[in-house]
């Protein structure tokens, strides 16, 4: 694929006024020929300029590695990959675990990198409405600079959004940065400010942005109305949720919340009646084409992807994924170090066809062959897989001396999203409606064969009978849904049931291993059998994953110890290390916020400080 960011990554920043104005902000006249009368003198050099925007998104401190699989993470489903030496370590275990300082070495640098991008934005959206475009006659000119304008303000909402889950109350710097130094040092905006004001930026922008069928671009790489819509009801969502605050340190509901579920509600119900995005029937499909870097042009499923590009950026596959040890086939060894739970696995009901997609209770070792975790607390995610990648990965991945970068593109939004959203809304305004209903079923029926859609999906969402029960079954339905991809731990910090969902994670995978109830049904020993067409990998049809066989002669099967089958020895390394998993929150149960790093706090000239008792 023929990545659109990263094609310009490399003319962008040769032309591109911002390389002059954000090195020396204190001077009147940038170094760089190329002023903002000439980059915002016609679309093709604005163009350019939007597109400096989108490239910091593919950057390792921004989309590629640290927002996704460091800031996001952990939830009661994801884990930072850890032993029991460096859970608390001055980098991302201890940003995962919720032991993070303000001197860990991790934290400045997507900080630093999304105001940067926001100072892009700022001067786009400063000097687009001046453009001399907008006073000539050419109409089709006109609309693609307001097209520009409408994305650059979609990005720098999701900036800020970022911002706010990350770290809280933030400096609010809507403008350029000023040669005088009036705006320099800024003190905090109070989140829900902000949050208010990029709600109305979407509001905004929506005029602008096409839908992604009518856009000059076609590609979920670039902003569409269907991501402004939806990242309109993400934010709106997390704006009547709940968040620490500073001056109390406990969690508090935003004020009015019932406004700005209507907000979420009815800005999913738009994207679903527009019906310009729909879901891939084929849940698989909808990661092999990520793998294969082939953007969805048919049922347009992601809304929005972070375009990255092959060894350059993306490490979908490489940190996150299933974890392949070096092979003559397949080449050299990824991290894979995000990391699932057993009961995860066992989250998902034997017909749900995202539950061998989505873990990967096994490794690729060196023949390449799948081998099974004998180690409970070693289990990845499936939605990334190198075997999946396309051909020119694979050789080049051969023949790579350090980490390759996959490339593969980081969906912000699905359609899914957006129907499991809408049910919520609806679901805490009007209760479990027939609407709300209608769009829980819309994304169980794809996860559930034909046969079994009478009692998986039309029995089980009828019976939802109660707002609160309905609400369970949504918080379920998103963790089976979104598992690996930075999605759960902002929904569980907005629900405010982040302590309490991965405290009783820690108590259900010590069920597992004991082989108590509700697990008493899980084997001591796995029997498994290779594919015929493909002895690389399991046969899963014919694996015992929820049945108990006991220790018996199975004629050509082969066998591993599971769960409860394993020594008392190994059973308290696995609960040592459950009770190690996200510790900072047992002393401190409502941080979920970074600190901010200390090199920015002795920048700020005094302007703001850290706060929530770091």
């Amino acid at each position: 694929m023929r990545n659109i960011v990263t094609y310009f990554l490399i003319t962008v920043f040769g032309i591109f006024i911002f390389t002059g104005c954000e090195d020396d902000l204190l001077e009147t006249e940038t170094k760089s020929s190329y002023t903002t009368d000439v980059v915002f003198s016609n679309p093709a050099f604005t163009l350019n300029a939007l597109y400096g925007i989108y490239s910091l998104m593919t950057l390792d401190e921004m989309y590629s590695q640290k927002i996704p699989f460091y800031a996001s993470l952990n939830s009661d489903i994801e884990v930072v990959a850890f032993g029991t030496g460096d859970y608390a370590d001055n980098g991302r275990r201890g940003i995962g675990n919720y032991l993070a300082t303000p001197g860990n070495n991790e934290i400045a640098r997507p900080w630093n990198a999304l105001y940067r991008a926001i100072e892009r934005a700022n001067i786009l959206i400063e000097e687009v409405p001046k453009s001399p475009v907008m006073e000539g006659d050419n109409e089709e000119a006109k609309r693609k600079m307001w097209t520009y304008y409408g994305e650059a303000l979609t990005l720098r909402a999701l900036f800020y959004f970022d911002l706010v889950r990350i770290w809280g109350d933030v400096p609010f710097k809507v403008e350029p940065t000023q040669p005088d130094g009036s705006n320099f040092f800024l003190g905090k905006t109070d989140r829900d400010e902000i949050l208010e004001s990029i709600i109305e930026d979407l509001q905004e922008a929506e005029q602008y942005v096409p839908w992604i069928d009518q856009s000059d671009a076609g590609t979920p790489e670039r902003i569409s109305k269907g991501f402004v819509k939806g990242l309109m009801a993400r934010v709106a969502l997390y704006r009547g949720g709940y968040s620490v605050r500073a001056e109390s340190n406990t969690m508090e509901r935003g004020s009015n919340w019932e406004h700005y579920y209507q907000i979420a509600r009815d800005q999913c119900k738009e994207i679903m009646d527009e019906g310009v995005h729909s879901l891939n029937p084929s849940f698989k499909d909808v990661f092999i084409r990520q793998n294969q870097l082939e953007p969805d042009r048919q049922y347009y499923e992601s809304l929005f992807e972070v375009g990255h590009g092959m060894t350059r950026s993306g490490e979908a596959g490489y940190y996150s994924g299933v974890r392949y040890e070096t092979s003559s086939k397949y080449g050299r060894r990824n991290q894979g170090g995000e990391l699932t739970l057993p009961h995860y696995l066992y989250s998902f009901e034997p017909e749900d066809a995202r539950r061998y997609v989505s873990v990967a209770f096994y490794s690729y070792n060196e023949q390449p062959q799948m081998e099974i975790y004998t180690d409970p607390s070693q289990f990845r995610f499936a939605k990334w897989n190198i075997k999946w990648m396309t051909d020119a990965y694979i050789a080049a991945n051969r023949n790579a001396g350090n980490k390759l970068l996959t490339g593969i593109n980081w969906c912000l939004m699905r359609y899914s999203d957006v129907l499991l959203m809408f049910a919520e809304a609806e679901n805490a305004l009007n209760g479990p409606t027939a609407e709300a209903k209608e769009a829980l079923k819309e994304v169980r029926r794809r996860a559930f064969p034909t046969e079994v859609h009478a009692e998986k999906v039309d029995a089980y969402v009828d019976g939802l009978s109660s707002p609160e029960d309905f609400f369970e079954a949504i918080v379920d339905e998103r963790a089976l849904e979104f598992g690996g991809e930075s999605i759960r731990k902002f929904d569980l910090v907005r629900w405010n049931m982040l302590y309490e969902k991965i405290t009783e994670a820690r108590e259900l995978n010590r069920k597992i291993v004991y082989g108590e109830a509700p697990y008493d049904y899980v084997p001591q020993y796995l029997y498994y059998q290779y594919r015929e067409d493909d002895p690389e990998d399991l046969n899963f049809e014919t694996l015992n994953l929820d049945e108990e066989l006991g220790d018996i002669n199975m004629p050509d099967f082969d066998r591993v110890e599971w769960m409860s089958g394993r020594s008392e020895e190994e059973k308290q390394e696995f609960i040592d290390w459950l009770n190690l998993m996200s510790s900072g929150l047992d002393q401190y149960p409502n941080r979920h916020l970074l600190p901010i790093a200390q090199p920015v706090i002795d920048d700020a000239n005094g302007a703001f400080t850290n706060e929530y008792g770091y």
